[in-house]
Parts: C-alpha cells; sequence; structure tokens
C-alpha cells in the first residue's frame, strides 16, 4: 500500500478550493502527472458521479475511471478508482481557517494480488508523485485565494 496525506492552506475560501481540488474534471490544473480529465456524465456532482482521468506514470499513460462515493459540498469528498492491478481511493476535506481554507488530501493507492510485491517501491514513488501534486496544489489554491482576497 502507498499513501500520501498533506495538508494545504490558503486563501481560498472553501468553496473555491473544494471546486478545485475534489472535482476530478480540474485535476490538470493542479496534478502535474495527470496527462488528462474529464467528467463523464452531467448535472450536478453527487454520489455517482464519475471523472475519467489519465495518470501519466513514466512512459505509461494509464486511463482511470473515478467514482464519487462521497460529495458534501464544499467540505468533504471521497472518490475512488479500480482497476486490476489496484484501488485508488482519495479523500478530500476542506475546512474553513480565519485565513481562508485548509485542504487536507489522502491518497490510498492499494495494489492487489501479486503486485502487492512492488509495495515499497511503490511507496517511494507516490510520495515523489505525491509532492509533485502538493506543490500544485499549494499554487492554484493561491492563485484563487489571491484574486479572491
Amino acid at each position: 500500500m502507498a499513501r500520501f496525506a498533506t495538508t494545504v492552506e490558503s486563501g481560498a475560501t472553501p468553496e473555491q478550493a473544494f471546486g478545485l481540488i475534489a472535482d476530478f474534471s480540474n485535476i490538470m490544473a493542479w496534478d502535474p502527472g495527470i496527462g488528462a480529465a474529464k467528467r463523464l456524465d452531467s448535472g450536478p456532482i453527487e454520489v455517482g458521479s464519475r471523472f475519467l482521468v489519465e495518470s501519466v506514470f513514466g512512459p505509461r499513460r494509464i486511463p482511470l475511471e473515478y467514482e464519487v462515493l462521497e460529495w458534501i459540498e464544499p467540505s468533504f469528498a471521497v472518490l475512488q478508482a479500480r482497476t486490476r492491478d489496484f484501488t485508488s481511493y482519495d479523500i478530500i476535506s476542506v475546512a474553513k481557517t480565519p485565513r481562508g481554507s485548509a485542504v487536507t488530501y489522502d491518497a490510498d493507492l492499494r495494489l492487489h494480488g501479486v503486485r502487492r510485491i512492488f509495495d515499497l517501491p511503490l511507496l517511494a514513488a507516490f510520495q515523489v508523485i505525491g509532492r509533485r501534486a502538493e506543490s500544485g496544489m499549494q499554487r492554484e489554491l493561491n492563485a484563487i485565494g489571491a484574486t479572491s482576497g
């Protein structure tokens, strides 16, 4: 299992932060490991909504279909993608702060079956991937916060 968790504070309102981070159609704006992203359905995002996200891992492009498992706007979301090789489980929490908001992002990647022997190298790679996404989150949330303040 590989896990990455971080909390990013910014001047963005909780609504702005949640809209940027939890709506995975926006994930390319802040995660450099994503090659493409789009919403697969329409209407308000709710439990059952789906996103197609193309993760870039070295030379590989891995299509992931994320489903919203929980959606409490603008404070909490859980999204999950399953492939034959792994399950990605992402939890996003947004809290109001005196300055704006704090986004906590907790990503859990679990390999299936015999692929679990790669847990340790995946953990190291996932930390690098997570730090890049964290930097992108901070940059984009700061940009939004600067325009709303």
